[in-house]
């Protein structure tokens, strides 16, 4: 009964100690949220919005086991070595994208897509034409790949990306619309959608 009792006052403890060091973070999470919506109006279709604090998703993160972690980097490195490069190679490859003019590296045409992928300003950009089945419009800022790709020994960093995403402004990350569903992922203040 005494262990029990003693249990749960350093478990209140425990509690009250990460509680304290989370204020801040609380804080700041009410400034930064990451939205997902998805809204399927196939028949039986459903519509899910989600709305997380960029700083709870940072600390789940923090969470992942390292020897998850380690497996997820090793399964990359299997997805790069079949594509034949190197965690090094991609991060040579990506640094040549960031110092290189704005530009359109890839232009898809065929009877299923119209899109192109480019570098505008500090965003990677992948739009889709007007006229396509499926619209595609994504912007997402280059310095959350750089902070991504970041990691030490080749593993990527999705904390440094996390924090470097809660600093770009208001806005649209990714849109896709076919005639079904629509799925929209953004970044904002408000903790509602």
């Amino acid at each position: 009964m005494i262990q029990t009792s003693r249990a749960k006052r350093t478990f209140a403890l425990a509690v009250a100690v990460v509680l304290s060091l989370a204020l801040p973070l609380t804080a700041a999470a009410a400034d930064r949220w990451f939205h997902v919506h998805v809204d399927d109006r196939s028949s039986g279709g459903a519509e899910v919005s989600v709305n997380l604090p960029l700083t709870l998703i940072e600390s789940a993160v923090k969470l992942i086991p390292e020897e998850v972690s380690r497996e997820f980097s090793r399964e990359l490195q299997i997805e790069l070595d079949e594509v034949g490069f190197t965690g090094d190679e991609l991060r040579e490859l990506w640094a040549a994208v960031r110092a290189g003019d704005d530009a359109t590296y890839v232009t898809v045409r065929d009877d299923e897509h119209d899109l192109d992928v480019r570098k505008s300003g500090d965003f990677l950009v992948v739009e889709s034409d007007e006229s396509s089945d499926t619209q595609i419009d994504v912007r997402f800022p280059l310095p959350v790949i750089d902070a991504l790709l970041s990691g030490p020994d080749g593993r990527l960093d999705f904390s440094a990306a996390i924090r470097t995403l809660a600093g770009y402004d208001d806005g649209n990350m990714v849109t896709v619309r076919d005639r079904e569903t629509t799925v929209r992922v953004w970044v904002d203040s408000s903790n509602t959608q």
